[in-house]
């Protein structure tokens, strides 16, 4: 029987700035639906990687292949049209904006009234309301982000970021700032996400706890090198940060 082709394999990837080598031949592959924790100590190669899967970086060398095509992203807009999204928690939202204005930001829909334009704001407030919905979650849509709770701003940041139908969806998250509450309802929430769209996540994050709860496989990165790659369930957390420290 055929195997089926990766969603994302990565070979080889390195990225040196000057004389600092940042990733070391990094390679790795995951499944249509799998969950990767990408964690590792303050330096360790995290976000070049992450920034290198979204387009805002280019490798030195080694090679990115989507659903088995080698793939290169120009940039952050290229690797979108391409299938890669990116959900950071807090740096893509204003907070004196309202929920549906942060999720239609950059992308609004717009209505023709004769000669004249207009915002169709009524259908971006529905559509808003709808998404967020899906999941299970309901809040107002015209309240400012400002005065959402720190779990109600990752579920708009995660469910403005699938609406572009990714096939890889990456998220650099804070758990830091949630309640106990709030981190079970956003791990609620992630494989909510995760089982209705079959999306691929990599997610980096310091709270070993929710990763090893969230998690298919887990990947360990320290000063630019894969120390550790294999299933969530095999390791423990003292043997993660045993990786990340020596």
């Amino acid at each position: 029987m055929k195997e089926s082709v990766p969603a994302l394999r990565v070979e080889n990837v390195s990225k040196n700035f000057g004389a600092i080598r940042a990733l070391h031949d990094v390679s790795f592959q995951l499944e249509r639906g799998a969950i990767l924790g990408l964690v590792g100590d303050n330096g360790a190669g995290k976000s070049t990687l992450l920034k290198i899967l979204i387009g805002g970086l280019q490798p030195s060398s080694g090679e990115i292949f989507l659903e088995g095509k080698e793939t290169k992203f120009r940039d952050t807009s290229d690797a979108m049209k391409k299938g890669v999204s990116i959900a950071y928690q807090f740096l893509e939202l204003v907070d004196t904006a309202t929920v549906w204005e942060n999720f239609f930001m950059g992308r609004e829909l717009t209505k023709r009234m004769g000669p004249l334009v207009f915002l169709d704001v009524e259908n971006m407030k529905r559509f808003t309301a709808e998404a967020i919905a899906k999941y299970g979650f309901k809040f107002d849509v015209e309240r400012e982000v400002r005065e959402l709770s720190g779990g109600q701003r990752q579920i708009l940041a995660v469910t403005r970021a699938i609406e572009a139908n990714p096939k890889i969806l990456l998220l650099d998250e804070s758990f830091t700032l949630l309640s106990v509450e709030g981190r079970e309802r956003i791990l609620d929430f992630l494989r909510k996400v995760n089982k209705k769209t079959g999306v691929t996540m990599i997610i980096v994050s310091h709270e070993l706890d929710m990763i090893k709860k969230l998690c298919y496989y887990i990947m360990v990165l320290r000063e630019g090198k894969k120390v550790f790659f294999g299933h969530a369930d095999g390791i423990s957390i003292d043997e993660i940060v045993g990786y990340m420290l020596t």
